[in-house]
């Protein structure tokens, strides 16, 4: 038996509304990504529940796999090896307001590992996770990244089993180091589900800059790295949304849950419909300090062509409404829409 402590759920609330089967309702729920006219309000969400939809090389694993309680119940997934996401597509427009990505990552920290007769990871064991924006081409720009290692040794990042963690602009052993002074690591000794999050957005001066930070499962940020380059011009050099991923992992597993893109998207290739769909639904997520709600009846006709509209709305500091007027593409893959 494992005495590992349950984590707590962070306060979550989805509420969903649908003219199909109940299991339409969880679909929805497990991943939703929708496509809107030119500058179009866009959510990719992924919980893992109904199947890996929208990711590569993940594994949908049940709550209790290597001991470790799923973050949203009752699954979530584990990296099957260079784990990644197009967030539902790639985007060659950096959005006005900017955008957020983020995924939940469970660190483990304390014994037992994996299970009961587990020994600890070694020393310096690693993982990158990177979130990367595109040109206005569709290229590849930059990758913004968390570098992460679990340590057991001594020295002023702390002393036992703990994880420390830095950003850059690289991954793998040879382009980045966790405990990098240079960089302001930071040392996680509390074992649990921490959210690793990017908020792209525009310095004020036309430039891009990323915001990296962790957040217990609270919600609480613990530490922001903020990294910017001045020949990262917006609208210039710099596009819209690119990939998450898992470029280096050397854990022989390593769990994550709920990831999500939040923000306005101009695919670069627009997803085909599906013909003969229909999704209704709404519900709310976090947004900055406070959250944001959105309501959607979408729809398509036997030949795919696609109608229906989409509210979003920011409260709090942004207090702001957008409507779609044109749906582009609805598609639906398998447990997914």
């Amino acid at each position: 038996m494992s005495n590992k402590k349950r984590p707590s759920l962070r306060s979550w609330s989805r509420r969903w509304s649908s003219a199909r089967p109940r299991s339409r309702k969880i679909l929805i729920a497990a991943c939703l990504v929708l496509c809107t006219s030119i500058a179009a309000f866009a959510t990719f969400f992924q919980t893992f529940e109904t199947g890996t939809s929208g990711w590569f090389g993940a594994t949908q694993v049940p709550t209790g796999t290597h001991l470790i309680v799923s973050d949203t119940l009752p699954f979530h997934a584990e990296d099957g090896g260079s784990a990644f996401t197009r967030w539902g597509g790639y985007s060659e427009t950096f959005p006005v307001g900017g955008y957020t990505t983020s995924i939940d990552i469970y660190l483990d920290i304390s014994a037992p590992y994996g299970n009961a007769l587990a020994p600890a990871f070694d020393n310096d064991t690693r993982f990158d996770w990177t979130s990367a924006i595109s040109t206005p081409s569709c290229g590849h720009r930059r990758d913004f990244a968390f570098n992460a290692g679990f340590y057991t040794d001594t020295d002023s990042t702390g002393s036992g089993p703990r994880f420390v963690i830095s950003a850059s602009n690289n991954t793998g052993r040879g382009g980045a180091f966790p405990k990098n002074p240079g960089r302001n690591p930071y040392t996680i000794t509390t074992e649990g589900w921490y959210t690793f999050e990017h908020r792209f957005r525009d310095n004020g001066f036309g430039v891009l800059a990323v915001d990296l930070t962790i957040r217990n499962d609270a919600g609480i940020p613990l530490m922001m790295w903020t990294l910017s380059d001045p020949s990262d011009i917006i609208g210039s050099t710099v596009g819209g949304n690119r990939y998450g991923w898992f470029p280096t992992d050397e854990f022989p597993y390593l769990a994550f849950d709920t990831s999500m893109l939040v923000g306005f998207q101009d695919y670069c290739q627009v997803p085909p419909s599906t013909a003969s769909g229909k999704v209704t639904g709404g519900g709310w997520i976090p947004w900055l300090n406070d959250k944001a709600s959105f309501g959607l009846t979408v729809k398509t006709d036997s030949a795919g062509n696609p109608s229906g509209n989409l509210t979003y709305q920011d409260h709090g500091v942004s207090a702001r409404t957008v409507k779609s007027s044109t749906i582009t593409s609805l598609t639906l893959d398998g447990n997914c829409a």
